[in-house]
């Protein structure tokens, strides 16, 4: 997982100041004025000095502001002091207290009827929810905003709340409608002549740009926001854009450059008090350690950033802490450890990202949304003989895994108290070993055996080819194709882990699609997809609960019609390729798994595609994109697997196949296979 890139929510002050005077020339107002309203003014001038740069050395005068304000009766002035508390303690991490001064502050605005003080405050506010993963809240937070600032006719604010909407977009992975929102925002500013503002949203449509995978766009947008920050004197956003500039240099491999500028940057957030930012840059550090295998640094700066992280609330990077952890303990061969920081990774994200808030904040966004149909749940015939075979296999592995445990344990008691029983204990583990593997091997012969046979497969499809390479003896991966009604029904399937779990569900998932294709009356490509998720949940009992299965599969399946030129495709994160002459069109999956979902659409998307003649269509599981490999131990990654096969699109399929699988041994040269990995091609 890379480091989120800073996308920064805009948090501003009540009352702004044309200038700032000298640090000496305040605090000599501050001891020749007697006038407790003119203190106040004068320390949050001198807060202000601090805010974007050593902001913990300003909160002093933010604390005597405050103990004067319980003199005077004007409340406004009460108000800003309690404003520029909830900005200063959401910029240091303390959101609790944070959103504690906020609430005093729109108490006080609703008292004196000062609706833009109430737009302020609910902005704000909206920025602390969303550090702390609240997603639901921040929205209703930033649309009441937005209300008050367009009743007000108010640019400014809401330019800043559209930014802010359009991040709360980002987080939910609809990176075009985030950057619909941004470029709303920046056609604000650029009227305005605000050059802070344009430059904080160029920080962040690059950040849009790099999720959707236009690199060359990244740098260049961070770099144009760094030369902003650089002209104003801005510490904190300097800080903020030379973050996003070393992820740039994390992202394309220069790994040393950016490990040198995350540690460099750790130290200026130390001394700006940012707790926040500290989190994420302690995790970018432990993550590029993991990545050349340095676990012991890796887990240093795991357990450094995860109790900060902890510390101030922020659950979403703790989830990310959760989730690295988990991958160094596995990878270190500690695997009870590993599966404590799994389950810890799953119980904070159940509790952050569930269905209800998710439903919430969609109901936010559109505040009109069509109510969901209900969709009967047809039962499989043979449900219950699917279910008791898997129960039965499942008892099976494990009897053999239990039994080999208990062999090794054994052996070692042996081997510690008796030395000379260690060969007649070696030959009993040896014994025990074979059970197991003699065991799974038998059951990668009954996968294999349940695949399509090739004849079948070169008869349906003759132009063809399938790159199948399971990580282990069986496959959590598999291809599955059948021929009703003169159309071809193709899926490329990863089911959840690999090897016997793997296995387990695979078998499950390939039972469900046949009978599923059977009974249909109409090959509809999303009705499928609908068909399996439903009884996959219903087999595996997933209702939501915290304690029940997460197992699930993401998919790719087409529904091709060679007579009529056409092609439906319905994915579940797995997408589909399309190369046509030179070009090579990407038809995206929707982004959530055949399983149980925190947000799940009614129905997967129909893609209806006009194919012609020569078309090539490539689907396939991560396993190949996201193996590690190269001089930089980096993900092979999207973008050049999608260059590669332009580059071999007219050599013949089986030339194809052998060239993918080629350039993936080359690419992990000596390092593990992480994944099971499958890719199919057929030339229409």
């Amino acid at each position: 997982m890379n480091r989120t890139l800073l996308i920064l929510l805009l948090i501003f002050p009540a009352i702004s100041f044309s200038q700032t005077p000298e640090i000496d020339s305040l605090n000599q107002i501050l001891k020749n004025t007697k006038e407790d309203t003119i203190k106040i003014k004068t320390l949050i001038e001198l807060y202000d000095i601090y805010e974007n740069g050593k902001i913990n050395e300003g909160k002093q005068y933010l604390d005597k502001a405050l103990e004067i304000s319980k003199n005077v009766d004007k409340k406004l002035l009460i108000s800003s002091v309690r404003l520029k508390l909830g900005n200063y303690f959401n910029i240091t991490g303390d959101y609790e207290n944070a959103i504690e001064n906020l609430v005093v502050a729109k108490e006080i605005y609703e008292e004196e009827n000062s609706e833009a003080g109430i737009s302020t405050v609910y902005n704000n506010l909206g920025a602390t929810y969303e550090k702390m993963a609240r997603y639901d809240e921040a929205m209703d937070c930033f649309i009441k905003s937005l209300n008050i600032s367009e009743s007000l006719n108010d640019s400014t604010n809401i330019a800043r709340t559209l930014l802010n909407i359009g991040l709360l977009y980002s987080r939910q992975e609809d990176y075009e409608k985030s950057l619909e929102f941004y470029n709303k925002s920046l056609e604000i500013r650029i009227k305005l002549d605000d050059n802070e503002g344009i430059a904080l949203l160029y920080n962040n449509i690059a950040i849009v740009n790099y999720y959707l995978e236009n690199y060359d766009n990244v740098r260049n947008y961070f770099e144009k926001a760094y030369k902003v920050y650089l002209e104003s004197g801005n510490l904190r956003r300097q800080l903020m854009a030379l973050s996003n500039i070393a992820e740039v240099d994390n992202m394309i491999g220069q790994k040393e450059k950016a490990l040198r500028s995350y540690l460099e940057i750790l130290k200026l957030e130390k001394e700006l008090g940012q707790k926040g930012e500290q989190a994420r840059t302690y995790y970018a550090i432990a993550e590029i350690y993991y990545s050349r295998d340095d676990f012991n640094n890796a887990e240093k700066y795991c357990n450094l950033g995860l109790s900060l992280a902890k510390e101030i609330g922020a659950m979403a990077v703790t989830i990310n802490y959760y989730e690295l952890l988990t991958q160094i303990y596995s990878d270190k061969g500690n695997y009870r450890t590993a599966l404590d920081y799994s389950s810890l990774m799953f119980a904070i994200n159940d509790s952050v990202f569930n269905a209800e808030k998710t439903k919430q904040i969609q109901e936010l966004e559109t505040q009109y949304e069509t109510k969901k149909k209900e969709q009967q749940i047809i039962n499989l015939e043979n449900e219950r003989e699917i279910r008791e075979l898997k129960i039965k296999k499942q008892r099976l592995f494990t009897i053999f895994l239990l039994s080999g445990f208990v062999s090794i344990f054994i052996f070692l008691l042996i081997l510690y108290s008796q030395n000379k029983k260690i060969r007649k204990a070696n030959k009993l583990l040896a014994q025990q070993k074979r059970q197991i593997t003699d065991s799974i091997e038998y059951a990668s012969r009954i996968q294999t055996a349940i695949l399509p046979p090739g004849d079948f497969i070169a008869k349906v499809i003759p132009d063809h080819f399938i790159l199948y390479k399971p990580r282990d003896i069986v496959s959590g991966d598999f291809y599955w194709i059948t021929h009703k009604e003169n159309k071809i029904v193709v899926a490329a399937v990863d089911c959840t882990g690999h090897g016997v779990p793997g296995a387990f569900m695979s078998m499950l998932g390939f039972a469900f699609l046949n009978e599923i294709v059977n009974k249909e009356t109409e090959l509809k490509a999303s009705s499928i997809l609908n068909e399996l998720r439903n009884n996959v949940k219903k087999s595996l009992h997933q209702t939501g609960k915290e304690d029940e299965a997460k197992d699930g599969m993401d998919i790719a399946l087409c529904v091709i019609d060679p007579e009529n030129l056409t092609l439906q495709y319905s994915g579940a994160y797995n997408p589909l390729y399309l190369i046509r002459n030179d070009e090579l069109i990407a038809f995206k999956a929707d982004r959530m798994p055949i399983g149980i979902h925190i947000i799940e659409k009614e129905s997967f998307t129909n893609h209806e595609i006009k194919v012609q003649k020569g078309d090539i269509i490539y689907i396939f599981t991560d396993g190949y994109v996201d193996q590690f490999g190269g001089p930089n131990a980096s993900k092979f990654r999207k973008t050049p697997f999608k260059e590669m096969l332009v580059s071999i699109k007219d050599k013949e399929m089986q030339e194809q196949k052998r060239i993918l699988d080629s350039e993936f041994e080359k690419w992990k040269g000596e390092r593990d296979q992480i994944d099971d990995v499958l890719v199919m091609g057929i030339k229409i």
